[in-house]
């Protein structure tokens, strides 16, 4: 028995992945793919269209055995927690022998160098760090030329890519945790992660496949078979996708209402609380994109702001995310399996040193009381969810 883990979204579930899938069992010689998966808001701050169990039962009609959560303090994080988030849970099962990976680079080598730069932090790229920071860059922009600065030799390009900052994040928290987890890389194929455009060929990005199902749009071919049935039966059934929009009446009421809280996430310090609430009248008159078109600077990104946004809205003001971003969860979802799935789980029952659950008890961790108000929440704009299902679990159609 071999287990590659992959840690996803499935926003929505497309070819790209189930040829990630497919491609990690060829050249691994993995027999069995352990999803961790975002909930019901993802990393780039922005509620998933389709609600998690769905998505999870997605996933394994295109090749995944088991699909785990992965809590809502992480998923609505950077990269670089999202990423240790992640790799702390899939490391304390004490099962899982691979991290499968996409990358526009599609080589470990290049990113492993950058990797253990990152993971040692030495003084002087830490000095080129504060000094491109000071120009006003945004984080990853400055990171990215403190690298170049450190050692010349590396590709610019390198460290800019979304898929390859993920993938670097990654090996980054395999390094630091020294875990066993063996990394493996496939080169990202077809568009852009950005691109919005569906055209005729095998793999569509995630944003463009969201924008095709909510304008109607010819996404099948981008699919797979199974899922968009799957897709066009919730679709039948009215299912509302559910969109950022959705929440801009929500987090408009909370802002007015406890806006000075927002000091309180980690994110929204250096003065963006106030710039935040000093553009709260677009906010009224305006969509939440437009909303965010206005707050966000060369140095305040608009994925850093909707983030802040949602933590926010999901009252993670009131953690103390910074200690969370740094603990491993007492305890994981299960958010769907099949048989192998079953064996994933049979095989690491006496080596794990995290609980897997199935539903949650009356008595939650401090995790599973952000997961399940982020369900509630969720709920809000979606009447085809219930957040009840944490605890039933999901009833299988």
């Amino acid at each position: 028995m071999k287990t590659a883990a992959i840690i996803s979204e499935y926003n929505p579930f497309h070819k790209g992945h189930e040829y990630q899938i497919r491609k990690t069992r060829e050249e691994t010689g993995a027999t069995h793919i352990l999803a961790l998966m975002s909930g019901n808001f993802v990393q780039r701050g922005n509620p998933a269209l389709v609600d998690k169990y769905r998505r999870a039962e997605m996933a394994l009609l295109g090749g995944a055995d088991l699909v785990l959560e992965l809590p809502v303090p992480f998923a609505l994080s950077s990269a670089e927690f999202f990423a240790e988030g992640a790799v702390r849970i899939l490391d304390a099962l004490h099962g899982v022998d691979l991290l499968s990976f996409g990358s526009e680079a599609g080589d470990l080598a290049p990113l492993q160098k950058i990797a253990h730069i990152l993971s040692a932090e030495p003084p002087v790229y830490q000095a080129h760090l504060q000094e491109a920071l000071a120009k006003g860059l945004s984080y990853p922009v400055a990171r990215s030329e403190a690298l170049l600065a450190y050692d010349a030799s590396l590709d610019p390009a390198m460290a800019k890519s979304p898929n390859n900052i993920l993938g670097i994040e990654y090996l980054k928290a395999l390094i630091r945790l020294g875990s066993p987890i063996t990394p493996y890389t496939l080169r990202r194929q077809g568009k852009d992660y950005h691109d919005q455009t569906l055209q005729e060929e095998q793999f569509a990005s995630a944003t463009a496949l969201r924008k095709g199902i909510l304008e109607d749009a010819s996404w099948h071919g981008f699919i797979p078979s199974a899922v968009a049935a799957t897709l066009e039966d919730l679709k039948t059934a009215g299912y509302p996708f559910v969109t950022e929009e959705d929440f801009r009446p929500l987090l408009l009421y909370r802002l007015l209402l406890e806006g000075h809280d927002l000091a309180r996430l980690p994110d929204a310090q250096e003065g963006l609380d106030q710039r935040i609430l000093s553009k709260l009248s677009h906010l009224r008159e305006e969509t939440l994109a437009e909303f965010l078109q206005e707050v966000k600077t060369k140095r305040y990104t608009h994925t850093r702001i909707s983030r802040i946004l949602f933590q926010f809205l999901l009252g993670l003001d009131q953690a103390d995310l910074v200690r969370l971003r740094r603990t491993t969860p007492p305890s994981v979802k299960i958010l769907a399996c099949n048989e192998r799935g079953r064996e994933i789980l049979a095989s690491v029952r006496k080596t794990r040193t995290l609980d897997l659950r199935h539903n949650f008890s009356r008595t939650l961790d401090e995790f599973q009381k952000a997961d399940q108000r982020a369900s509630q929440i969720y709920a809000l704009v979606n009447a085809h969810y219930d957040p009840a299902w944490d605890y039933q679990g999901f009833p299988k159609p």
